[in-house]
């Protein structure tokens, strides 16, 4: 039986993690993976990140979890092995070195929070939708 559709999902605004220093996780999405920021609130515990085709936002605030579980963002990267190597120069929590599944590479860190950020190439050099 088919449903009558009332909405339709015209996209994807943006993604969110949750933050417990917002000033914190501002130099690491901004200085460290060197996203262009386009908003930061104090008063609204909120910044936002140009990631190309997403806005990832963060929100402040909340006392977080002890384990953090839910989505990732895989943002994509010229060349994986650089990355690599730029995030152990600054020290960030790797999860997983660069993996090469075939028809991309892949490897995931955690911001200063714990939330799952993929560094990811595809082999075609595409990204997006």
């Amino acid at each position: 039986m088919l449903r009558q559709q009332c909405m339709r999902i015209r996209g994807t605004d943006f993604v969110m993690y949750q933050v417990s220093d917002l000033a914190r996780a501002a130099n690491f999405y901004g200085q460290i993976l060197g996203l262009p920021q386009e908003v930061y609130s104090e008063e609204w515990n909120w910044a936002e990140y140009n990631c190309g085709n997403v806005t990832l936002a963060l929100k402040a605030g909340a006392k977080l979890p002890e384990a953090i579980v839910g989505g990732r963002i895989a943002l994509a990267v010229e060349d994986i092995h650089a990355a690599h190597e730029e995030m152990k120069k600054h020290g960030v929590r790797v999860v997983s070195e660069p993996h090469d599944y075939s028809v991309c590479w892949a490897m995931e860190i955690l911001d200063p929070d714990g939330n799952v950020v993929i560094l990811h190439k595809r082999a075609d050099g595409t990204f997006g939708p």
